[in-house]
């Protein structure tokens, strides 16, 4: 039979597991999400290049906070980085393609960890209340 005592010490061992939990499942959906901006953001640039009748001067990042201007034409075809690091040729349409799906797994990935999340929290303010009384 266990002790109160001991009751408080699993629970607080759990809490402490869980809070550290809660943390890695936050970072992990700011981070999805971060992806859907960036994916978004792409996706309009996209149809902006695909959608140009006319050269255009943009901005290109080259690094944190480093641009070089650059004319940019009409595309039909983007290199694509399909993982480790090989790039293959694809229409706009299978680009945008390839975008929308990844960002769809993003949002599926968001969902699911946001109902952990929330499991998690519920069970840590479970545990608070054990906590905390005497």
């Amino acid at each position: 039979m266990s002790t109160p005592q001991s009751q408080r010490e699993r629970a607080a061992e759990e809490y402490a597991i869980l809070s550290q939990l809660a943390e890695e499942i936050q970072r992990e959906i700011n981070l999805a999400q971060s992806l859907i901006a960036e994916i978004d953001s792409t996706v309009v640039t996209l149809k902006n290049i695909g959608s140009l009748e006319e050269a255009k001067e943009v901005f290109v990042p080259l690094s944190a906070g480093v641009y070089v201007k650059a004319l940019v034409n009409r595309q039909e075809k983007f290199l694509v980085n399909i993982g480790s690091n090989i790039l293959v040729e694809k229409t706009l349409e299978e680009t945008l393609s390839m975008l929308n799906q990844r960002r769809e797994e993003l949002v599926q990935l968001v969902n699911k960890r946001v109902e952990e999340l929330n499991a998690v929290i519920s069970r840590v303010q479970q545990l608070r209340q054990v906590l905390v009384q005497r």
